[in-house]
């Protein structure tokens, strides 16, 4: 005799997708927010690299990303767990993914404004000095301006369309 649930109680895939993603990301996060802490948090003198220069050149910019570092943990741990509930078709999972959706809009847009504002113009000025050949100028500037702005485009684009499918899809619970 199958003990599993029957057909209408299992969870639906597209929730099971959701719910890898969420995983996934929230996974993502976690790591690159915990690797980074340094970063934030440690004095960058004696820190390398593009990043610590950008915040090491940028009192307002380096503040805001201290200040974000808590949100942005929060939110990572938040998806990590309403996307393991959503694998276990649980209601209260899905409103918490609903939830990590729009403050994932609400971050992305403004994550795409520090983007726009601070990230790139530095990155393309840093990678412009770094073309020894003239005629690659303006290719690089092409192509450092278009992977910024695809990037900020994806960023809105995921928790956007993981609302819309979460708001259309209900949670089957075998309870």
């Amino acid at each position: 005799m199958d003990s599993s649930p029957p057909s209408s109680a299992q969870p639906n895939a597209l929730l099971q997708i959701i719910g890898g993603l969420y995983i996934l990301f929230g996974s993502f996060g976690l790591i690159s927010l915990l690797k980074n802490a340094a970063l934030c948090f440690a004095p960058l003198e004696g820190q390398t690299g593009l990043m610590a220069e950008m915040m090491r050149g940028n009192d307002s910019y380096a503040a805001t990303m201290r200040t974000l570092f808590l949100p942005g943990l929060l939110y990572a741990l938040a998806q990590f767990i309403s996307g393991v509930g959503l694998l276990r078709a649980s209601r209260l999972a899905r409103k918490a993914a609903i939830g990590c959706a729009l403050y994932g809009i609400v971050a992305a847009v403004f994550t795409g404004w520090l983007t726009v504002s601070y990230t790139l113009p530095f990155t393309l000025a840093y990678t412009l000095q770094q073309v020894k050949n003239p005629d690659m100028l303006n290719t690089t500037r092409n192509i450092t301006l278009a992977s910024g702005y695809i990037g900020v485009a994806l960023g809105v684009l995921y928790p956007l369309t993981a609302f819309i499918l979460l708001m259309r899809t209900k949670v089957r619970s075998p309870f």
